[in-house]
């Protein structure tokens, strides 16, 4: 696939965020920063995105059945969405995400912060020069502070806390 050329973005590398996906965290969580920056927003929660991620495979995993990977925890937390809330398949996306915002489960608590331990960080890695091989067996917050290190990427970390952990947009992403 040819992408338009950018100055500011390494485009090049935007064909290979999806190399290596044996679970769809990664699809859900592109597609939740997408729907966030065009909403206009440039600092993002791990929250907000976990629920944008969960409100958006909902309708496949609870009508169709989709099945997202062979571990997949995304696709655990609908089903176990769906068993304490009580919610229909064909549930409104807004209905859904005030029920995450509100959601005081332990259980899904605890799956929506499993959904963050990689993929924020590790779905950038085609953009990371510097990050290779062990450096990624690092702590988050080295992680966090080695990735912001780089240069063009999509976000990067502005404050590690849980899931009020908050990434900001690169400002050339939202042109581009």
């Amino acid at each position: 696939m040819q992408l338009p050329y950018s100055d500011e973005l390494e485009i090049q590398y935007l064909s290979r965020l999806f190399d290596n996906t044996s679970e769809c965290y990664k699809f859900f969580w592109f597609q939740a920063i997408v729907t966030k920056i065009l909403e206009g927003k440039n600092i993002l929660t791990y929250e907000e995105l976990i629920n944008e991620m969960i409100a958006d495979a909902w309708y496949m995993v609870t009508e169709y059945h989709l099945n997202l990977g062979p571990r997949d925890t995304l696709e655990r937390v609908v089903h176990d969405i769906q068993k304490t809330g009580g919610m229909k398949s064909s549930e409104k996306k807004s209905v859904l995400i005030e029920y995450l915002n509100h959601c005081q489960e332990p259980e899904i608590k605890r799956q929506k912060r499993t959904l963050t331990r990689n993929v924020p960080y590790r779905l950038q890695a085609p953009f990371m020069h510097q990050l290779k091989g062990k450096g990624w067996n690092v702590s988050e917050s080295e992680l966090a502070r080695k990735i912001n290190q780089e240069r063009r990427l999509i976000y990067y970390f502005n404050a590690l806390n849980g899931m009020q952990t908050t990434v900001r947009k690169n400002r050339e992403v939202k042109e581009y």
